[in-house]
């Protein structure tokens, strides 16, 4: 073992140190997609029409994006990260968010009807005048969020975090 540690003590100069990096890093990016085929070609027809329901999306880093009025009604979001996102009236209905990250999102009017909201994070968030009922918002963080005019009849609000909401 510390023959081969001692045979990459070249590494210790700062050039060829900086190359082998460089190198590391060329070959993980190199032929890798961040998302599956699937996944990519769903984000691509989200981005150019605002329109994806039904769509398998998880995972995706959509970061201050502008949903307004976006269709992703029975879509699959799970872990994706759409912070400061702008989702104003979108249709959001039947969608898994399941462990999603929506801090600072705006869903004011958004429809998110039987959505799963499990583990979401939704903190510093404004919900005003959106329709959560019948969701599911099992350990979600809603924290600092305007709820007002909220709709949130029938949702299962188990270990749900409402500090300052």
């Amino acid at each position: 073992m510390f023959n081969y540690i001692d045979k990459l003590s070249f590494l210790k100069t700062p050039f060829y140190l900086s190359i082998f990096l460089a190198f590391i890093s060329l070959l993980s990016l190199s032929g890798c997609s961040k998302y599956s085929d699937e996944v990519q070609a769903n984000l691509t027809k989200l981005e150019n029409t605002k329109s994806c329901p039904g769509c398998d999306l998880t995972g995706i880093e959509l970061i201050s994006f502008d949903l307004k009025g976006a269709d992703l009604s029975g879509a699959n979001l799970t872990d994706a990260n759409l912070r400061r996102s702008d989702l104003t009236g979108a249709n959001l209905t039947d969608t898994n968010l399941t462990d999603a990250n929506l801090l600072g999102v705006n869903l004011t009017d958004a429809k998110l009807i039987n959505t799963n909201l499990s583990g979401v994070k939704l903190s510093y968030s404004n919900i005003n005048g959106a329709d959560i009922s019948g969701a599911i918002l099992k350990d979600a963080h809603l924290n600092s969020s305007n709820v007002v005019n909220s709709r949130i009849k029938n949702s299962d609000m188990t270990g749900a975090n409402l500090y300052n909401a």
